[in-house]
């Protein structure tokens, strides 16, 4: 019988590449439980969706025949066809499809003006108007209700300016909101773009502005598109602000779905099916600029 050679400096390379494959292990069920966690109730909402009333509000989980099932026990399109029919869902669709993208679009043109002229001028105070400008994310969003309802009606009573109810009030309001992180993101990711290309442009016969709107801007584009996705999904998914200053006229999707409950009944099977339905619109504008997207946040907050 041959004796076995004992080797300290495989065993111990044994033990690394059990320790590793350990880790792996738990790395990869954490991954898993947060997907699960992340994904079930996302998964539940369109399992629901096709489910009926009756089988929704006659789950029991003392009864094994009315236990709650992942899979519908019977297929159905009913929530689906009556989406528009007891909520306005449509119309708070299109509200919600004005607001977002107006605060998009004037939080772009904003956000690239001030961040250009943080990134590319120097003048007194430009320290400290950063500074201001990030100091304004410390506060909570509820912190601004109040004094954004009174500056409404101020606004309505000695200016005549209708503010309250209107798409141009709620832009105005999420606008303030979405550009401060934008200024900053685009701020820095101005930053690392060379300041020799501004004089070559110049030097070629752009003027400052044509070097901004034909040079700076095409190469800061992932940049200016993760930031107008951040706006518009802000915007599409705010409530609280919309709760107090929108009427039935501007009512977002946000504000709408909530009257799938009254008290006289709860239609959770309406409630899932609009969820899923103003909830594309997000997943396909996310998906189609993901690269963009991670592009722009990655530039806009390890560099500069």
């Amino acid at each position: 019988m041959k004796a076995e050679i004992y080797n300290p400096i495989e065993r111990k390379n044994k033990k690394k590449k059990t320790k590793k494959i350990i880790a792996q292990i738990l790395l990869y069920l954490a991954v898993l439980l947060v997907v699960l966690v992340v994904l079930g109730p996302y998964f539940w909402m369109v399992s629901g969706s096709f489910k009926s009333g009756l089988e929704i509000q006659a789950a029991d989980v003392t009864k094994p025949e009315l236990e709650p099932k992942w899979i519908p026990r019977k297929i159905t399109l009913e929530n689906y066809a009556n989406v528009n029919k007891t909520v306005r869902m449509f119309d708070y669709f299109r509200n919600s499809m004005i607001i977002s993208t107006g605060t998009m679009v004037l939080s772009i043109i904003i956000s690239i003006s001030a961040a250009y002229a943080l990134s590319r001028f120097n003048f007194k105070g430009k320290n400290a108007l950063a500074v201001g400008v990030a100091s304004t994310q410390m506060f909570p969003g509820i912190a601004f209700l109040i004094p954004y309802f009174i500056l409404f009606t101020f606004a309505n009573k000695y200016f005549g300016i209708q503010l309250k109810n209107t798409y141009i009030g709620m832009i105005f309001t999420y606008t303030t909101f979405a550009i401060p992180f934008s200024i900053l993101m685009l701020r820095n990711f101005l930053d690392t773009v060379p300041r020799e290309i501004d004089e070559q442009a110049q030097i070629d016969g752009c003027s400052r502005g044509g070097a901004l709107f034909r040079v700076i801007i095409p190469l800061s584009m992932p940049g200016i598109v993760a930031v107008g996705i951040y706006s518009f999904i802000m915007a599409w998914n705010e409530v609280l602000f919309a709760s107090i200053l929108t009427g039935r006229e501007t009512k977002t999707v946000a504000i709408g779905i909530l009257e799938y409950i009254t008290a006289q009944q709860a239609r959770w099977g309406g409630m899932m099916a609009a969820c899923i339905l103003v909830s594309i619109p997000v997943l396909v504008i996310f998906t189609s600029m993901q690269k963009q997207i991670i592009e722009g946040l990655i530039s806009g907050a390890t560099k500069g």
